[in-house]
């Protein structure tokens, strides 16, 4: 103590050059250690380089240039494929601007009002529809609309089967035998659709036929309207591409099966012809019911035959001849015959990307791609 007091400007000089070389003590530490850390992080960068040498092609501003280059070209590339799977024409129109009705009765109406417009156009062209085909594929509505959670897809089967039904009767086929669909999928039904088909890719086992509810249940579960396709065949991918499949089956010659492949390859809508089976009509396939009392449609001549080519076809005359007797050599070389056609389509969409998706929610005037 007496020290302390004899020499305070010595203690208080000490303590100084005490805390002095702590703090150069830590400050050493600290540098040692940003030393060692930009020691490691330069062995770090210089491993990157070695392996960036190696990288083919080289990390070069020219090859970053032409990367750029060919990212716009898949780009345009891509759009215009996605403006392809649009459509185009008055049909591709009404599907992006019709809306969904608003109830069950609506949508009764809707479906109504489809079926005696396209009855009223194949008696117009002179094609006939068998009872089978009468509803054109929404027989279980017959009654009444769709529950609410399947309107807006039941809307929007109604709209692709109407494409493809009038196409289909443009192409003048003899008559329509049964128009079928795949069932409506809900939001929640299709996700699970696409998880068991992500699993069965993956090797897992495929589920039970009952695991995904459908619209079968809404009604009578043997209605004439639905198909499964295989899977195998259609061109549905989870997460990318979502299908709606339909099976068109009608009695005709290949002049009518040609003159509707040839409308759907026009690329209206994006439908996509994934089977073709021809098989010899029936006689009950081809005739046609006559029609019944005080209809003046005209009927069909010749309806359990076929026709023919004749050579010796005289072109008529200005007034009516009495009709001459054929000579022998005036029969048909190449007969026509009718022929059953079961021509399954696909219409394909593009599913949105998951950032496409939130940013609808979030912003629904936002348009996608």
């Amino acid at each position: 103590m007496s020290a302390l007091k004899k020499y305070p400007l010595l203690v208080a000089a000490l303590g100084v050059c005490g805390m002095v070389a702590l703090g150069e003590s830590w400050c050493i530490f600290d540098r040692v250690r940003a030393a060692r850390d930009a020691a490691t992080t330069f062995e770090k960068k210089k491993a990157e380089l070695h392996a960036m040498v190696g990288l083919m092609p080289a990390p070069k501003r020219e090859v970053a240039t032409a990367i750029e280059a060919d990212l716009a070209r898949a780009q345009r590339a891509l759009d215009a494929m996605q403006a392809e799977l649009k459509g185009r024409g008055p049909a591709a129109e009404r599907l992006r601007t019709a809306k969904p009705p608003a109830a069950r009765t609506d949508a009764y109406f809707d479906l109504a009002a489809f079926v005696e417009k396209t009855r009223e156009l194949a008696k117009a062209a002179e094609v006939d529809v068998k009872p089978e085909a009468a509803r054109f594929g929404f027989s279980l509505y017959a009654n009444e609309g769709p529950k609410a959670e399947r309107i807006a897809p039941v809307f929007h089967q109604r709209l692709i089967a109407q494409y493809l039904v009038e196409s289909l009767i443009e192409a003048k086929p003899r008559s329509l035998l049964s128009i079928k669909r795949e069932p409506t999928l809900t939001k929640g039904e299709r996700d699970k659709r696409d998880a068991a088909l992500a699993a069965i890719a993956a090797g897992a086992p495929p589920p039970p036929p009952d695991a995904t509810p459908t619209e079968l249940p809404e009604g009578d579960a043997d209605a004439p309207d639905f198909f499964a396709i295989d899977p195998r065949a259609s061109a549905r991918v989870p997460g990318y591409l979502d299908a709606t499949a339909f099976k068109l089956t009608f009695v005709g010659q290949t002049t009518a099966l040609r003159a509707f492949l040839n409308k759907l390859a026009s690329f209206e809508l994006p439908v996509l012809v994934r089977e073709v089976e021809v098989m010899p009509a029936t006689s009950a396939e081809i005739a046609i019911e006559a029609p019944p009392p005080g209809d003046d449609s005209p009927t069909v001549a010749n309806s359990s035959g076929a026709p023919s080519v004749v050579l010796n076809a005289e072109p008529a005359a200005s007034a009516p001849k009495p009709a001459a007797p054929k000579a022998p050599g005036a029969a048909p070389i190449v007969a026509k015959p009718w022929c059953k056609f079961t021509v399954t389509v696909e219409y394909i969409e593009l599913v949105p990307p998951v950032g496409a998706v939130a940013e609808v929610a979030a912003d629904p005037a936002k348009p996608t791609t």
